[in-house]
């Protein structure tokens, strides 16, 4: 973010750098399987089990913590800065059409990738969206509610996310594995019995409107 537009705007990429210099000084290869491999630990849970304290305190690097460590990290940092953030859990509406396709095939499921991302609410109590893994603070232009589409730049590609749950740092804390992370991008979290799975929003249009009411972004 070349010039801050707020005090808020300002401490946001202040933590942000912050952030960003702690995965700086981080020890080891930079490399989620070398890394494990060098640190005798195995399974997928692993990377999602760690905490930001782990994270900070164990100096994992940035590519072995991913999205999801940088997030806790983020929210950490935020939280103790007295901001009210909040984790979007957002699934590649590619990978939930794919595993519908196995599961009506019989065939094992395959595994969903997503992209998670922080939003701090604003003085007007608005949701401002960013991805944290950024080191300069741009804000996401687009409404932020469950049932949204997000789309993210990866390689050049533009890759479409569903927005499955928004979550408390303390609801997203204690997603430890990917089951329970899979959980939520198919069912999301607020009770609904929704099935994102295929990749669209379930959401009726009077759910969509609540949720763009009570969760309107400022762009």
């Amino acid at each position: 973010m070349k010039h801050a537009c707020t005090e808020q705007d300002k401490l946001i990429q202040s933590l942000l750098d912050k952030m960003h210099a702690m995965f700086k000084g981080a020890v080891g290869p930079n490399n989620r399987s070398e890394y494990m491999r060098q640190h005798n630990v195995s399974g997928i849970d692993w990377h999602f089990s760690l905490t930001a304290d782990d994270i900070i305190n164990q100096k994992i690097p940035r590519a072995v913590a991913g999205c999801t460590g940088i997030a806790k990290v983020f929210c950490k940092y935020a939280t103790d800065a007295g901001l009210d953030c909040v984790v979007l859990i957002t699934a590649r509406m590619t990978d939930l059409a794919d595993a519908k396709n196995d599961r009506a095939a019989g065939n094992k499921e395959r595994i969903i990738n997503g992209h998670q991302i922080v939003a701090v609410r604003d003085k007007n109590g608005d949701l401002r969206a960013f991805d944290s893994g950024a080191r300069e603070l741009k804000y996401i232009k687009s409404n932020i509610y469950v049932g949204g589409i997000i789309k993210f730049r990866f390689d050049g590609n533009v890759v479409p996310h569903l927005v499955t749950a928004i979550l408390t740092p303390t609801e997203y804390n204690n997603i430890d594995t990917y089951k329970k992370l899979r959980d939520v991008y198919v069912n999301g979290m607020d009770n609904k019995k929704r099935d994102f799975m295929g990749g669209k929003n379930k959401l009726g249009m009077l759910g969509k409107l609540k949720q763009i009411l009570s969760t309107k972004q400022n762009d």
